[in-house]
């Protein structure tokens, strides 16, 4: 657990960045709402903006690192570690921020956006501000050879004399983190998700893209990111794998289509807060339906 928050901690780009948000956004004697702390460094930055008191949230053992760390700071007057799921909790008093670091890869894949409702409607004021306060989820066709062959092509082939082929059709529906270089991608990258955690009631969302080869290639699925606007200003990305401790997503095929130069692709995708999530569309007039339902291989008898 402390080396999991250790390389958190090490990813500057995050942590500048959140800094930076509270920084601005948090005003002398706020009270704050820190939904997941961790091990408390939004926490920790909220009371160097000035707030007045901190509530900081996780179900996790990572909340004791929070609790340790604010004594030896000498901050335990000002912030109250509250154990269990945010959903769960009952605070006393109100907050005029939320900051919660509940992105995953797919920006939306750590149910942010349940997790943010529930906290607008029984622990913020009206008009309380949210670090952060925008999210979208851009996708973008992709040549992937390799991550490719490695989860879902590896169930093509026969192994230690047995069919396994059949499991092929699981791993082409399951979400992979992936390395994604901007020379796999077959098209610009599209916008097709996006969420305003300030107002947005939903827990599902959906979107559409469009897409035109700009060369011959073979596509084996998309690479997805997300960028949050973490304050005015100042937004956090994980369009470059290299920036930050987050890689990308990749949205496989079962089956890969060669697309040629000028050909169109079309996608929908979907999620439900994050659980759940589907890609369907068309490849060069192949259709595609697939969704993280079908990860896994229903219970036996």
């Amino acid at each position: 657990m402390i080396d999991y928050h250790r390389e958190l901690l090490a990813d500057k780009t995050r942590t500048f960045a959140f800094r930076e948000a509270i920084a601005r956004v948090v005003r002398p004697g706020d009270v704050v709402v820190d939904l997941g702390c961790g091990s408390g460094i939004l926490s920790f930055f909220a009371c160097q903006a000035g707030a007045a008191k901190v509530y900081a949230i996780d179900a996790s053992e990572a909340a004791n690192l929070a609790s340790f760390l604010a004594r030896q700071l000498g901050l335990s007057d000002r912030i109250t570690i509250v154990r269990g799921h945010s959903t769960k909790v009952e605070l006393p008093e109100r907050a005029d921020v939320l900051v919660t670091e509940t992105l995953g890869t797919l920006g939306f894949d750590e149910s942010i956006l349940s997790l943010v409702r529930d906290a607008r409607e029984r622990m913020l004021k009206p008009n309380a501000r949210i670090i952060p306060a925008h999210v979208t989820v851009s996708v973008v066709p992709v040549e992937l050879e390799a991550p490719y062959e490695q989860h879902v092509g590896f169930w093509s082939e026969p192994r230690y004399g047995l069919d396994l082929s059949p499991l092929r059709m699981f791993a082409s529906n399951a979400v992979y983190y992936a390395r994604i270089s901007t020379l796999a991608h077959l098209a610009e990258p599209r916008e097709i998700l996006s969420a305003d955690l300030l107002r947005h009631e939903a827990t599902t969302l959906s979107g559409r893209a469009s897409f035109v080869a700009r060369r011959n290639a073979q596509l084996h699925g998309f690479g997805a990111y997300f960028r949050a606007t973490v304050a005015d200003g100042v937004l956090l990305t994980n369009c470059d794998w290299r920036t930050s401790s987050w890689m990308q997503a990749f949205l496989p095929l079962e089956h890969p289509v060669q697309v040629s130069k000028g050909e169109r692709t079309e996608i929908e995708v979907e999620t439900q807060d994050g659980r759940v999530w589907g890609w369907r569309g068309t490849v060069a007039n192949v259709d595609f339906d697939q969704t993280t339902w079908l990860a896994k291989p229903p219970k036996g008898p």
